[in-house]
């Protein structure tokens, strides 16, 4: 009997102490499954890009951010914060956002910045995220709430490395890559294949009227059929882009990394990439090719066109006006955007592209209005 009264009078003063903490005001009055905020996104953000004319002339355009980051709920700490920050040109003080709650949570407040007043949330009124926010999620009668502080986080500076671009004028656009693949088409015209894809230091690929890819070995004279490492059907057929450069291990061999499009893949690019040493008694490289992995959300995504340069020891994968430049630092294998980096050069742009690089900078012409910006990366 004695074990029952006592088991009786721990309850009773636990009770007791629950009451208690829900009507003190120090503790945050809250039952989680009324007043959960299971998941935060961003809606809209504006920024406002700085660029330079040729004649010096400065300008701001604004665009709109087009991929946002995910955030964390960290019911734990009651914080709300996004781990991969906004470009430092993003305006915090006029966002719009989302918010899903639990479906026993009656609704959000957001405490307002100069008081004790709240203010209803709702998906078509900015948010002034200059500063952490209060946000109060409120059970369905009113009287209990869980408070989080919201987090906006963003560069605060442009990124060391970042591209600042100039227009200059459309004759300075470098032309030798466009005269390397005239020349190629012309033996790929002649060799009786189908497309020209792209060459190494000392090899060049195209593909035959059957979509096999062929390598020749001197020049264009002959071609044969490459290695594979996995069914030909996989190859990307359209919208191809092709990009090489030095092997980080060893710059006198060739890393050369193809991208395009292919039925066959249910979303994203495809991504092939082939290791060329060009030593004497090397063995033959394979192109291998690199699936998207269910776990890597990071994957080149599908696009009518892409341009591909290396630069800054990294490869961009341009996509014209419509969208941020992707940025691979791995060989193709993750791709992210990274606009504190990598802006475009304007806002004023067509759609259609070329981009090249002739080492020291980026170059960017606009084939609809025929302008060309040079691209420097920041030293400091």
């Amino acid at each position: 009997m004695k074990r029952y009264i006592y088991t009786l009078c721990v309850i009773l003063v636990g009770s007791s102490c629950l009451v208690s903490c829900f009507k003190s005001d120090d503790v945050d009055k809250t039952v989680y499954y009324e007043t959960t905020i299971l998941k935060m996104e961003l809606l809209a953000v504006n920024r406002y890009i700085h660029t330079t004319s040729s004649k010096g002339e400065d300008s701001v355009y604004q665009r709109k951010l087009t991929t946002f980051p995910d955030f964390t709920v960290d019911e734990a700490n009651r914080k709300i914060y996004n781990t991969d920050s906004l470009p430092s040109d993003c305006d915090l003080s006029h966002v719009l956002v989302q918010l899903t709650m639990s479906n026993r949570t009656g609704g959000a407040f957001w405490k307002a910045t100069d008081s004790d007043d709240i203010i209803f949330f709702s998906t078509v009124d900015s948010v002034d995220f200059t500063k952490p926010r209060e946000l109060q999620a409120y059970n369905t009668d009113g009287k209990l709430y869980r408070a989080y502080t919201v987090t906006l986080n963003k560069h605060e500076q442009a990124t060391v490395g970042k591209i600042v671009w100039n227009e200059r004028n459309a004759s300075e656009y470098p032309t030798y890559d466009e005269k390397e693949e005239e020349k190629w088409e012309a033996l790929v015209k002649a060799a009786g294949l189908k497309e020209f894809i792209g060459c190494a230091s000392k090899e060049a690929y195209a593909y035959d009227n059957d979509n096999q890819l062929m390598v020749t070995y001197d020049e264009g004279k002959t071609w044969i059929a490459d290695d594979l490492d996995s069914d030909a059907k996989l190859l990307p057929t359209k919208n191809t882009a092709f990009v090489r450069y030095p092997l980080k291990s060893d710059i006198e061999d060739d890393y050369v990394l193809l991208v395009g499009d292919n039925d066959d893949h249910e979303s994203g690019m495809g991504v092939w990439r082939k290791i060329v040493e060009n030593s004497d008694y090397a063995p033959e490289g394979k192109w291998v090719y690199m699936p998207i992995e269910s776990y890597n959300k990071y994957y080149l995504p599908d696009n009518f066109y892409y341009g591909l340069v290396y630069y800054n020891n990294e490869i961009l994968a341009f996509r014209g006006s419509f969208y941020p430049i992707l940025v691979s630092r791995d060989g193709g294998i993750t791709w992210k955007e990274d606009e504190d980096k990598y802006p475009l050069p304007s806002n004023d742009l067509n759609g259609m592209f070329e981009v090249t690089t002739d080492g020291d900078y980026l170059w960017y012409k606009d084939l609809g209005s025929g302008k060309v910006w040079r691209g420097v990366s920041m030293k400091k």
